[in-house]
């Protein structure tokens, strides 16, 4: 395959008239630089990347000349960073999820990234559409992910083409549960909403370019109340269930507890690790409604804007992690789809699974990257279980946190 290489000149000699400008005092004709630049980069990433960034960042130090530091964040990666930045410290890059784009750009604690127009179309152009923020690129794409069907080919051996064929082939199983998803007892919007989608109804209503509206809230909408219903309906026949969150939904189906599954790739370890025979495919919609339409998840390359090495940030986000051998690096690592198409197109080829979910993704909504989204995630969850649970009415659940998130946004 062809390989890209890197602008190494050209970087070395931007740094070193960076390094230059900053060692240098206006009123100083002297033409003396001091050694104000420190050859260092500093990215911050959270436990499942940072041990893959460690090794791939070698070669990027061997052909450049500079340290790079890989520092893990546990659990609280997005919010260090925020405290960091505003303080005008942390890192000079951070990986992280598409969707804090639109809190980090309004927060002014990101740097817009300069992608040439060959390079954005090289990369898939949903990937760079969830990291721009009002016309402004925000982030370099590296990987994509999106939830799908998993279903034990031994206990189930047709993929449905309903959920409703789904609750049957499940029943017919004759195992323990019909299904696993991660819901919770607070709920988990992220995975409802690829259910939640098949009714039609929206989060923030899109202007049919991208654009969404966060005063315009669609959970309470007629779809948005219709799909409530149905999670009060399976919940009441005992599809879906609270006692299932990330702890047991893999382990259950990994035990043959159930034929079906609705997980994301980190799931395949596990799956693949138990020998069992396994197909992915896309999570079916509900009869005579449309397609299940999961959210797209986008991980990326963001430059602080307090980095104190912009210009080799902005060398390594920008071509570096464009190389087709680092996006293929990180894939086989992390299990996800390049965003690099050329990438993609050879990590998919022979690859069942990754096909799989590609074709789970291809009705994949971006997650919204506006900050209102904040707003959604407790709410949105807390019904999904009342519903669920029988707590509350599809109707009563989904008003009453299409309230919650409009009185968050008008306040925030």
């Amino acid at each position: 395959m062809r390989r890209r290489t890197l602008g190494i000149t050209a970087v070395s000699a931007a740094a070193l008239g960076a390094a230059a400008a900053c060692g240098s005092d206006d009123g100083d004709s002297s033409g003396e630089e001091t050694d104000s630049f420190s050859g260092e980069l500093v990215i911050w990433a959270d436990e499942t990347r940072t041990p893959v960034l460690k090794e791939f960042v070698k070669d990027f130090e061997a052909s450049v000349g500079v340290k790079v530091t890989v520092e893990e964040h546990v659990e609280t990666l997005r919010e260090d960073f925020l405290t960091a930045a505003e303080q005008g410290q942390g890192p000079d890059i951070i990986v992280g999820a598409h969707d804090w784009s639109g809190q980090f750009a309004a927060d002014g604690v990101i740097a817009p990234v300069t992608l040439s127009a060959d390079q954005q179309t090289a990369l898939s152009e949903a990937s760079v559409k969830a990291f721009t923020v009002e016309g402004n690129v925000y982030g370099v794409p590296y990987a994509l992910e999106n939830l799908a069907l998993i279903r034990n080919t031994d206990l189930a051996p047709a993929a449905p083409a309903t959920f409703e064929e789904l609750i049957t082939a499940g029943q017919a199983a004759g195992t323990q549960e019909v299904l696993t998803m991660e819901v919770g007892v607070d709920g988990n919007a992220y995975s409802a909403y690829a259910l939640f989608s098949s009714f039609g109804a929206y989060l923030f209503k899109d202007d049919g370019s991208g654009n969404l509206d966060p005063t315009d809230v669609g959970v309470d909408s007629p779809e948005g109340i219709a799909a409530f219903d149905k999670f009060a309906e399976l919940g009441a026949d005992g599809i879906l269930k609270t006692t299932y969150d990330a702890s047991n939904v893999i382990p259950f189906f990994v035990d043959g507890k159930t034929a079906f599954m609705i997980s994301g790739p980190w799931a395949l370890t596990d799956v693949q690790g138990a020998g069992l025979n396994y197909e992915v495919t896309a999570i079916p919609g509900f009869e005579g409604q449309g397609p299940a339409s999961p959210f797209l998840g986008v991980q990326g390359f963001y430059v602080s804007a307090t980095a104190a090495n912009a210009v080799f940030a902005q060398e390594f986000v920008t071509n570096y992690v464009l190389t087709e051998d680092l996006q293929l690096k990180l894939a086989e690592a992390g299990g996800r789809l390049p965003a690099l198409t050329a990438a993609a197109e050879a990590y998919s080829e022979g690859n069942a699974d990754v096909l799989g979910f590609a074709a789970a993704g291809e009705n994949a909504v971006p997650m919204p990257n506006i900050p209102a989204m904040n707003a959604v995630w407790e709410p949105f969850g807390r019904a999904e279980a009342d519903a669920i649970d029988g707590v509350s009415t599809g109707e009563e659940a989904a008003t009453t946190a299409a309230q919650t998130i409009r009185d968050a946004v008008a306040g925030s």
